[in-house]
């Protein structure tokens, strides 16, 4: 049973909302939206939540996401008070790190692709 697109997107702030519950009930130090996030993940490992009620959803979010950092970033990068503060060695520092989380993603998803295909999932 595959589940409209709307219906996906609900099941995955029900479980953003469960986590924000969850922090403010019991206190918890760590962000709603990690608790919510295990939640979620530990609910497919076990099989109550099948992977294709939250894929499409999950899928077009995860697509999309980098355009939501574009603007912020580039506004931190353009305001004056920072490029004063700001040598060389910390923009190097930012763009080598940038790359290797930029190519570890990548080629985790590749490698990750190709297993699931392999596998004939």
């Amino acid at each position: 049973m595959r589940l409209s697109w709307l219906l996906q997107l609900l099941v995955i702030s029900g479980f953003l909302l469960l986590g924000y519950s969850i922090v403010a009930v019991f206190r918890i130090q760590l962000p709603g939206s990690v608790v919510g996030m295990i939640l979620l993940f530990v609910f497919l490992l076990t099989g109550i939540i099948r992977l294709d009620w939250v894929e499409s959803a999950a899928s077009f979010q995860l697509k999309h996401l980098t355009l939501l950092f574009i603007p912020p970033i580039v506004n931190l990068f353009l305001s004056p008070s920072l490029q004063q503060i700001m040598r060389w060695n910390i923009v190097l520092i930012l763009v080598v790190s940038s790359m290797c989380c930029l190519l570890g993603t990548a080629f985790f998803v590749e490698w990750y692709e190709k297993t699931k295909r392999r596998n004939g999932q």
